[in-house]
């Protein structure tokens, strides 16, 4: 996991938050090698620790019939339209995904069946 960019995101934006909250603390940008390095480590843990909750995706496509799913600073969600031949996920063509239609599922009874859904973002 230790390619994973959000690992980065997230040990930086967690020193940043401990920046603003008390001043005294160093920004991500003044912090030593060392203690970056000690950061990283922690992020790499708890991301990895999400993933196997279910809370977050894994980095890599878990096979090739999945397509990503991605949402914006704005809750809007995007899914991946997968291309022939194939493109990496940085290069992927993406749709925005929109409500379809009004008829809607009861998630409680759909968990009830079986289905597991997990929350990636709000929408406005």
């Amino acid at each position: 996991m230790s390619t994973d960019p959000r690992i980065r995101q997230l040990a930086r934006r967690r020193q940043d938050m401990a920046h603003e909250e008390f001043s005294g603390n160093p920004s991500w940008e003044q912090l030593r090698s060392e203690s970056k390095a000690v950061l990283l480590f922690e992020a790499e843990e708890w991301l990895r620790a999400a993933v196997e909750a279910g809370i977050a995706p894994t980095a890599e496509r878990p096979s090739r019939d999945h397509s990503a799913v991605w949402v914006d600073e704005e809750g809007f969600l995007y899914g991946e339209y997968q291309t022939s031949p194939p493109t990496l996920l940085a290069d992927a063509a993406i749709l925005r995904l929109v409500w379809a239609g009004d008829v809607c599922s009861s998630k409680r009874e759909m968990e009830n069946q079986g289905a597991e859904f997990r929350l990636i973002g709000w929408s406005q």
